[in-house]
């Protein structure tokens, strides 16, 4: 039997749809992205009959894999490009290792070139990571070390303390308070704090500073100095891999073969998972109907689109209140992303004596710059000035054909603008990023021999994430915990499972796998 990986994700129709549709179903997942797939295989694993349906010709939504260009050799992973937060109890329960899931942590973690000519590299390791900052700025290693301890309390607390606040329903502020055990400087990273303040209490160096502040605004649309950003850093934190605290890594064969071997696990439990199959209604009580017209009937509907794109589809049965607060919901992304197929690695003329491509690259003129650029983006002018960028073939050559290379682009400021407008300035967007990172690294666009330039609206059309948002929405603090979305909802029937419920956004499983047990608990015995 081919594996969903080999067939990269797409699985087409397992049988006629109307064969499909003839049957009553336990449970539909609209959308095939990494979430939905997580809660199939749990909802299978639980003895329910499950049918995922994908709109698009492969699965994995936003965590997937394309051949962009000419030649299919070039594997690229679109829009999720490293895993961080993917959690071990996903990767166990539903045993992805044996599906073929390998990591190449990135290490060193992050490096930052300057316009001074110097860099840092900051390793997993915390006494490497000292020695970098002492050679750099002696007066702030320890500002750093307890820059970096902060961090790494405040998530053992809330994720390996009296409980994990990651799994099953999302604490209120009464419970994270008792979680962290009334800790002041904690309530306020969870809060309220700027990753601007924290970085700027604890170092001096503004180089150090322009190093540290991009970690808090990572598919953001606020700056650097707005209130909550402490909690972005802190949410990306918040992850292990091998038991590896606040760990990223490459995932061999690309990032979207998470997504396939979780296809596999749910498959092997039992579940029936088509591609190119649209959902044009859900039918809140009954189940969907598809773009085709047929009806596939369920006890429950798991929607793995976001909610603002969940209440389109519904056709009665929302309550105006949670229509209200879906319309609320904050998910416009000011993220751009390129990505590249290169003729070789280029060259950072700053990096003597570290290998930057192993390193997650950050590319920033400051936290003042930063802000700038988001308050220009606001007003609706792309400024892509911070970037981070990534090369998985400095550790996995298997993404592309031999002597090849790949460079995957992470830009921040874009605004929101509508298909024909940003259409006319994507191309400028891009070339704008890019100019940022030629000044660190000249050579770049010499060695670009194809690009892939994928803004707010690209996405959208792509994916059909409402805003291009690859979180679903805003993980800010007043979007996140209980203010996130449960996976149950008002409407009959219905739940969600995507990147807008708790935990919130990224590669991380547990949205799934939570909305799995509470349709467990609310259906009972299969039918």
């Amino acid at each position: 039997m081919t594996s969903v990986a080999d067939a990269l994700g797409r699985v087409g129709l397992p049988a006629p749809m109307s064969e499909l549709a003839a049957r009553q179903w336990d449970v539909v997942v609209v959308g095939g992205g990494h979430n939905g797939l997580t809660a199939a295989a749990y909802l299978a694993g639980g003895g329910l009959s499950v049918l995922v349906l994908e709109r698009r010709p492969q699965l994995g939504g936003a965590c997937t894999l394309e051949q962009p260009f000419s030649d299919p050799a070039w594997l690229i992973s679109p829009c999720a490009y490293l895993v961080g937060l993917l959690d071990p109890r996903v990767v166990e329960e539903l045993g992805l290792r044996r599906r073929g899931y390998r990591v190449h942590l990135v290490d060193p973690h992050l490096w930052c070139p300057f316009d001074d000519g110097t860099s840092i590299a900051l390793w997993d390791d915390e006494a490497k990571s000292a020695a970098a900052v002492a050679e750099l700025a002696p007066a702030d290693v320890d500002g750093y070390l307890a820059y970096g301890a902060l961090f790494r309390r405040v998530a053992h607390q809330l994720r390996r303390g009296r409980r994990d606040a990651w799994l099953g329903e999302a604490p209120d502020r009464a419970e994270l308070e008792e979680l962290v055990a009334g800790d002041a400087e904690a309530l306020e990273v969870l809060f309220h704090a700027s990753i601007a303040e924290v970085v700027e209490r604890h170092v001096s160096d503004e180089r150090l500073r322009t190093a540290l502040h991009g970690q808090g605004i990572i598919g953001t649309f606020a700056g650097p100095r707005d209130p909550g950003t402490a909690a972005v850093h802190l949410m990306h934190a918040s992850g292990s891999i091998d038991g590896q605290a606040g760990a990223w890594g490459f995932v061999e064969g690309g990032v979207g073969r998470v997504s396939f071997a979780l296809a596999d696990a749910a498959l092997e439990a039992g579940a029936v998972v088509a591609s190119g199959v649209e959902v044009a209604a859900v039918l809140p009580g009954e189940g969907v109907q598809l773009e085709g017209g047929e009806r596939v009937r369920c006890r429950a509907v798991v929607s793995n689109a976001d909610p603002k794109r969940t209440i389109r589809l519904c056709q009665y049965g929302v309550p105006d209140a949670f229509a209200q607060r879906v319309s609320d919901w904050r998910s416009d992304s000011p993220v751009l992303k390129i990505n590249c197929a290169l003729s070789r690695l280029p060259a950072f003329p700053a990096g003597a004596g570290v290998r930057p491509h192993r390193a997650m690259v950050t590319i920033s003129r400051g936290i003042d710059a930063t802000q700038e650029a988001y308050e220009q983006a606001r007003a609706g002018v792309p400024t892509p000035r911070w970037c981070e960028l990534y090369f998985q073939t400095a550790y996995d050559p298997t993404v592309a054909p031999p002597g090849g290379h790949t460079m995957s682009v992470f830009a921040q400021y874009v605004p929101a603008l509508a298909g024909d407008e940003w259409a006319a300035r994507r191309e400028e967007a891009a070339d704008g990023a890019i100019a940022e990172i030629a000044r660190f690294c000249p050579d770049v666009s010499d060695v670009i021999v194809h690009r892939q330039v994928l803004g707010p609206a690209d996405v959208e059309e792509r994916i059909g994430l409402t805003g291009g948002h690859i979180f679903q929405g805003e993980c800010l603090p007043d979007q996140m915990w209980d203010r996130r979305f449960s996976p149950g909802t008002p409407v009959a029937g219905l739940y969600l499972c995507g990147a807008a419920t708790h935990p919130g956004g990224s590669v991380i499983g547990l949205n799934g796998r939570n909305a799995a047990m509470r349709v467990l608990a609310d259906l009972g015995p299969a039918s």
